[in-house]
């Protein structure tokens, strides 16, 4: 796994376009962004996706697993080239943006201290 830092002292553009020449130079890598989303704009995401030139990455939520079937394997998310997988936390932009809701995907560990 690699993990880069990208400075967060900058608009969302030029990080999502560090992530894109990411992506254009490491052909098998998978890259995954989870938001804490504050957008408030008609279509804000997906314009910043667009203009960054990360949308022709995106792993469509179609792709995403439903009802407990199994995710794509990396193999075929990098044929495919759908090697970015975009979490939001607004509901509401799973069916107007296609920008898969967290919680429908992940669950968080419920931690205990003894």
């Amino acid at each position: 796994m690699v993990s880069n830092e990208i400075n967060l002292q900058q608009p969302a553009i030029n990080a999502l376009k560090e992530i894109n020449d990411f992506l254009e130079s490491n052909l098998s890598e998978i890259v995954t962004i989870i938001l804490e989303d504050y957008v408030k704009s008609q279509m804000g995401l997906t314009n910043v996706f667009n203009a960054s030139g990360l949308s022709k990455f995106l792993l469509p939520i179609s792709r995403m697993p439903k009802d407990g079937t199994d995710w794509p394997t990396v193999d075929d998310m990098v044929k495919q080239n759908q090697r970015l997988v975009v979490f939001t936390s607004k509901k509401d932009k799973e069916a107007s943006e296609g920008l898969a809701y967290q919680w429908n995907y992940m669950v968080e560990n419920q931690c205990e201290f003894l």
